[in-house]
C-alpha cells in the first residue's frame, strides 16, 4: 500500500512542482479518466438502487398492493445488494476491478429496462433482488479501484467523484422517477432511467483504465471467516454495525413512505413537488462533510451523539401536518443521517486496519439489511396505524441507538 504524503510545510512553490510533474507523467493523466468513471459508476449504482423508492405509490395503485407490499421492490434491491456485498468478501479480490465494475453496471442497466416489462409484482421484485446483487460488484470494489490506480496526491480528489456520483445518482434517479412517473408511467421511469445507465456502463467499459495495478489474490475462506466471527465479538463494531443498520432502516423509512404522506390530506401536493424534496440530498452532502470535519475537530464520539440527537429531534418536526415543519424536518434528517452514516464508516475503517475489508464488507451488510428489514416492517405500522404512530415507532430504535453509543462513548479512541 502506498503512503500518504505529507503536506504540512509545504510552500506554493514545490505545491506547484508536484502539480506540474504530475500533469506531465502518464499517471495523472489516467485520473482524469478514472475520477469521470468513478462518477459515472457511482451515478449508475444508485440511480437504479432506489429507483423505485418514490414511485411506490404508483405501484401500490397498479398492483393493488400496500404500501408496505410495495416497499418489496425497493427492500429487495438492497437485500439483494447486501447479499452481493457479503459473497464479494470472498471472491472480488480473485478478478479485475474494472471487469467486475463493468459487467454489475451493463447487466443490472439491462435488467432495469426488462423490469419496465413487468406485468406482475412478483416478477418486478425478483428482477430487484438479481439487480441489487449484481450492484453489489460495482459498490464493494471502486473504493479499491480507487486506491490502486490513483496517483495518492490527487486521491481525494477522485474519492470526492465517487461519492459525488453516488449522491448525484441517487438523488436524480428518484427526481426523475416521480416526474416520468407523474407524467406517463412508472414503466417509462424505468425505462429511461435503465437506458441511461446502461449508456454510463458503456461509456465506463470505453473509458475506463484498465486495472493496471491490480494483483489477484486468492481469499482463504477459513480466514476470512475467522475474521468476521471475531469482528463480531468486538464491542466497538459490533455496535457501529447495529448503528449502521438503524440509521439507514430509518432513512429509507421516511423517504419511502413520505410521498404517501404528502399525497394525501392535509398536503394533497402534486407528484412535481413531491419530486423536489429529493434534494435534500445537497443537504445530506453537506451533513457528511460536516460530519467529517466536525469529527476531527471535537472528537467522533462526540460529533456521533450530537448526530443522534439531531436525528431525534428531527423525528418530531415530521409529525405535523405544516409542510413548512416538514420541510424542516426532514432537511435535519437528512442532514444527520449522512453526518452519522460518515462518523460510523470512519470509526469501523479505523478500528482494525488490518481487516479494513472485512470490517467495510461487514458494516455495509448490516447497513442495506437494516434497510430491507426496517424499510417494510415499518410500512406495516404505517399501512395499520398512521403516520404519527409511525414516527413513533422510529424512534425507538434511534433512541436504542443513542443509548449504545453513549454506553461505547469510553472505548471510542478514534
Amino acid at each position: 500500500m502506498r503512503k500518504q504524503p505529507e503536506f504540512c510545510g509545504m510552500n506554493t512553490d514545490s505545491s506547484q512542482a508536484d502539480v506540474i510533474s504530475l500533469e506531465s507523467s502518464n499517471e495523472y493523466k489516467d485520473v482524469k479518466q478514472i475520477g469521470l468513471c468513478i462518477f459515472l459508476a457511482g451515478l449508475s449504482c444508485f440511480a437504479q438502487l432506489y429507483l423505485f423508492q418514490p414511485i411506490m405509490p404508483a405501484l401500490a395503485r397498479q398492483f393493488n398492493i400496500t404500501p408496505a407490499e410495495s416497499s418489496f421492490a425497493v427492500s429487495f434491491s438492497t437485500m439483494g445488494m447486501a447479499a452481493g456485498l457479503f459473497s464479494g468478501m470472498f471472491f472480488a479480490d480473485r478478478i479485475s476491478r474494472k471487469k467486475i465494475i463493468s459487467i454489475s453496471l451493463i447487466s443490472s442497466s439491462v435488467l432495469t429496462i426488462l423490469s419496465s416489462l413487468s406485468h406482475y409484482f412478483w416478477v418486478l421484485i425478483a428482477i430487484n433482488a438479481i439487480k441489487g446483487f449484481l450492484l453489489a460488484g460495482s459498490a464493494s470494489v471502486v473504493v479499491a479501484y480507487i486506491a490502486e490506480e490513483v496517483h495518492p496526491a490527487v486521491l481525494g480528489t477522485v474519492t470526492s467523484m465517487n461519492i459525488a456520483g453516488n449522491a448525484v445518482g441517487g438523488m436524480s434517479g428518484r427526481i426523475v422517477a416521480t416526474l416520468l412517473t407523474g407524467w406517463l408511467s412508472w414503466e417509462w421511469a424505468a425505462l429511461v432511467i435503465g437506458l441511461f445507465c446502461l449508456f454510463c456502463g458503456l461509456l465506463f467499459v470505453w473509458i475506463a483504465p484498465e486495472s493496471v495495478h491490480f494483483r489477484p489474490v486468492k481469499v482463504n475462506v477459513f480466514t476470512k471467516l475467522k475474521e468476521i466471527r471475531s469482528q463480531m465479538r468486538a464491542p466497538v463494531l459490533l455496535s457501529m454495525f447495529a448503528l449502521g443498520a438503524i440509521l439507514l432502516g430509518c432513512f429509507v423509512s421516511i423517504y419511502n413512505y413520505l410521498a404517501f404522506r404528502l399525497e394525501g390530506q392535509p398536503f394533497d401536493l402534486p407528484h412535481v413537488v413531491i419530486a423536489s424534496i429529493y434534494l435534500m440530498y445537497i443537504v445530506g452532502s453537506v451533513g457528511s462533510l460536516s460530519g467529517g470535519i466536525l469529527s476531527d475537530k471535537f472528537g467522533t464520539k462526540q460529533i456521533l451523539v450530537l448526530m443522534l440527537c439531531l436525528y431525534l429531534i428531527s423525528l418530531a418536526l415530521l409529525i405535523p401536518g405544516n409542510i413548512f415543519s416538514v420541510s424542516a424536518g426532514l432537511g435535519i434528517f437528512t442532514f444527520a443521517f449522512f453526518g452519522a452514516h460518515a462518523i460510523a464508516s470512519r470509526i469501523v475503517a479505523q478500528y482494525i486496519p488490518a481487516e479494513r475489508s472485512t470490517s467495510i464488507s461487514i458494516y455495509l451488510l448490516f447497513y442495506y439489511l437494516g434497510s430491507s428489514i426496517m424499510g417494510t416492517l415499518t410500512g406495516i405500522v404505517m399501512h395499520s396505524h398512521g403516520w404519527n404512530v409511525f414516527v413513533f415507532v422510529l424512534a425507538v430504535p434511534m433512541l436504542a441507538a443513542l443509548g449504545l453509543v453513549m454506553m461505547l462513548k469510553r472505548r471510542l479512541h478514534i
